[in-house]
């Protein structure tokens, strides 16, 4: 039998073939996918958004969640230059300790509001 790694790819195919669609996709053209969810949201967008503001409020998490991302977007862990190099690490992994720790204390105080405006509107 044959040991040999089987090649990938289309026989017909070789190196330095000419472009079968050389123009490439037309400029303006929309995947099906991203048509359809621009004419969904479109007529129903601000139904969905109040759909998710409300299960929000009622405690659905990923509803909160998905509305916290959107107020308050995650973060990136920003590298600090340091003079010594053994150090530098220990510097970004307390920095973004640091930013995670300010990001739950944000989440509490915005999950404290909506509670305490759950709890007057009943």
């Amino acid at each position: 039998m044959d040991d040999s790694p089987k090649k990938r790819g289309n026989p017909k195919f070789f190196k330095g073939m000419p472009s079968l669609n050389p123009k490439g996709r037309t400029k303006g053209s929309v995947n099906k996918f991203t048509k359809l969810s621009r004419e969904l949201m479109s007529s129903k967008g601000p139904e969905i958004v109040d759909k998710v503001i409300e299960l929000a409020l009622e405690g659905d998490r990923h509803c909160l969640k998905m509305c916290l991302d959107r107020i308050i977007p995650v973060s990136k862990a920003v590298e600090i230059k340091h003079e010594h190099e053994d150090l530098g690490i220990n510097i970004i992994v307390e920095s973004v300790k640091a930013i995670e720790r300010q990001e739950e204390k944000e989440y509490k105080l915005i999950e404290g509001e909506i509670s305490k405006k759950c709890s007057s509107d009943e």
